[in-house]
């Protein structure tokens, strides 16, 4: 149970779905697909929680590591929660069956995407690449702003944003294809 701003108590069904915290603790497993990803199970109904089928955009903090991922639904009807190496290392999960804490919420802004510097003046400059870009889904531009946010120095940044800019130009990224 929650509280409002008059201190009355509010069960949990009653309060907005994206205010909702769930809060669980599952093991570590890993696929066995080709893609072979890292993950945890949500031990609950998605759809009868949120209201929505297929990937659910979330809020997450997951061994004290605050992150936003995707709940990813599965073939076997259940949907997970991918942990990459890098939240791994940060949250300390060290092994297959390792006990992971999770709390989650409904991101209350599915769409937004925090666009780096680079890529948001490179956008601003070329209106073709910007007309492009507002065509993408917000999954693929997220994609993107993590690839290029990720390099470590602001030449590898550059480069990133230099590359993607030349695939918009030649059509070797074809929005919708």
């Amino acid at each position: 149970m929650n509280t409002c701003a008059h201190g009355q108590l509010i069960p949990e069904r009653a309060m907005p779905r994206s205010a909702r915290t769930f809060t669980f603790t599952a093991p570590m497993e890993r696929m066995t697909s080709r893609f072979a990803w890292h993950y945890v199970e949500f031990p609950h109904d998605v759809n009868e929680l949120f209201g929505k089928r297929g990937a659910v955009r979330v809020k997450c903090v997951i061994n004290g590591v605050a992150v936003d991922r995707s709940l990813m639904p599965t073939k076997s009807g259940y949907h997970i929660l991918v942990l990459g190496s890098e939240l791994r290392k940060k949250a300390g999960i060290q092994k297959m069956g390792y006990p992971v804490q999770v709390e989650l919420r409904l991101d209350p802004e599915p769409n937004r995407v925090d666009i780096p510097e680079e890529l948001a003046e490179t956008l601003d400059f070329f209106p073709e690449m910007k007309a492009a870009w507002d065509q993408l889904k917000p999954g693929m531009q997220r994609s993107m702003c993590y690839w290029v946010s990720s390099g470590r120095t602001v030449v590898t940044r550059a480069k990133r944003v230099a590359g993607l800019l030349r695939r918009f130009e030649t059509g070797e990224f074809q929005v919708g294809k």
